[in-house]
């Protein structure tokens, strides 16, 4: 059932009037998850939140680009809610459309019998690396001249009060980031993986 599912949208519905109610609907239940996270203990400013799992459900079902509009719609009604200066938004929608992006992408435009398994760890990696490469560049530098008036030592004593190892940028990156964006990619395929197989039972 799945294959057909795919098949038909392939041959021209992703843009239907259901293709878009369905990203609309995931984009207004992935902005409400967005407020549902929980804080991850070993590095205390990040927090893990199930969000992208209905952009990821949006991009299976329609192809990756209809998941990346969910992230991207869900960012813009965040950032009317938050104060984050869109520092947070804006690292939330290249390091999460990556992912969704990678997942969807192999299991769209992949053969294999064990593309959804295999679309997931691709996505994981895509998730650690770009969670490394949009932190380095965008997010952490910002946050740092934003909330600590440029101070980075207010930064990497907070994380070390978690892991006393975490000293400079290039340990906060390895220690925290990647192990964060690694279990969260994790988590992430996990519930998505079981969600989507009690979505194709009601489809059947």
């Amino acid at each position: 059932m799945e294959h057909v599912q795919v098949q038909n949208v392939r041959k021209g519905t992703m843009w239907s009037v259901k293709a878009l109610t369905m990203i609309g609907l995931m984009s207004a239940i992935s902005f409400l998850l967005m407020f549902l996270h929980f804080p991850v203990k070993f590095i205390g400013f990040l927090e893990l939140e199930l969000s992208d799992v209905p952009a990821l459900l949006c991009g299976l079902l329609y192809g990756p680009i209809a998941g990346i509009c969910v992230e991207l719609i869900k960012n813009l009604l965040h950032m009317m809610a938050s104060s984050t200066a869109m520092v947070g938004e804006l690292a939330n929608f290249l390091i999460a459309s990556s992912y969704v992006a990678g997942v969807s992408g192999v299991f769209w435009y992949t053969k294999s019998q064990k593309r959804l398994r295999n679309g997931f760890m691709v996505g994981t990696v895509l998730l650690v690396i770009f969670g490394v490469i949009i932190n380095y560049f965008i997010t952490l530098p910002m946050y740092i001249e934003l909330y600590f008036g440029g101070d980075d030592s207010i930064l990497y004593n907070m994380a070390g009060a978690m892991i006393p190892a975490i000293k400079d940028m290039k340990t906060i990156l390895l220690l925290g980031f990647v192990p964060f964006n690694f279990v969260k990619g994790i988590v992430l395929s996990f519930v998505t993986y079981y969600i989507w197989k009690i979505f194709r039972k009601f489809q059947a």
